[in-house]
């Protein structure tokens, strides 16, 4: 959702600070519909503002890290994995 999608459905100005913890919250709080999440985010903002942003925040960047972190590895495996074709090809580092 971009910052001025989220204005309109909410009536809100929104700072970009303030925007990037909803943006947040939106993309990665797990309770958040992927089919409703629009919606949800802009009920939740009309009803109680930046403070329930704010609280729900620190778990959505815990997941965002964690997700992250997964990527990480991802991309590790696919090089050990690489590696070890190239070993079995009789190729050295």
């Amino acid at each position: 959702m971009q910052k001025q999608e989220f204005e309109e459905m909410s009536g809100a100005t929104l700072s970009e600070e303030n925007y990037e913890i909803i943006e947040t919250v939106y993309v990665y709080y797990p309770h958040i519909s992927e089919t409703e999440g629009k919606t949800q985010v802009s009920d939740l903002y009309r009803m109680f503002g930046m403070a329930i942003f704010h609280d729900m925040y620190q778990r959505a960047a815990l997941i965002q890290a964690k997700e992250r972190q997964i990527g990480d590895l991802r991309k590790d495996i696919l090089q050990l994995r690489h590696d070890l074709d190239s070993l079995g090809e009789g190729q050295l580092f």
